[in-house]
């Protein structure tokens, strides 16, 4: 009975310390895949600190440009296939992501 005892408050000290971390802010990470030439899914909401993992399957080369709410561009490079490339969207705001390869190939990244 003692054995269970100290089981029990062990798993209830462990529940208790881990509830607390819930609040934590994490950094969380989306995969946007380059598929089709489009990027799946086109409209992304996330947190400012997170990170977008753009993911090439198509069978030929694509580009990820990041053009920033100010109208300020950053071209991440080629991305051959079966290669990825993570972005890291710091700051709040409403970005465009084109693939200067295929200018048709557009997304939308949500900041909050």
């Amino acid at each position: 009975m003692k054995f269970r005892s100290q089981i029990l408050a062990s798993a209830i000290g462990l529940t208790i310390g881990l509830s607390g971390l819930a609040g934590a802010a994490h950094a969380a990470e989306t995969v946007v895949d380059q598929m089709g030439l489009k990027f799946v899914p086109n409209t992304v909401t996330i947190n400012a600190g997170d990170t977008i993992r753009f993911t090439n399957s198509d069978p030929f080369t694509h580009d990820v440009t990041v053009v920033s709410p100010d109208g300020s561009t950053s071209d991440k490079g080629l991305q051959h296939h079966g290669k990825e490339n993570a972005v890291v969207f710091a700051k709040p705001g409403t970005y465009s992501i084109i693939c200067k390869m295929h200018p048709n190939m557009k997304a939308t990244v949500i900041v909050k």
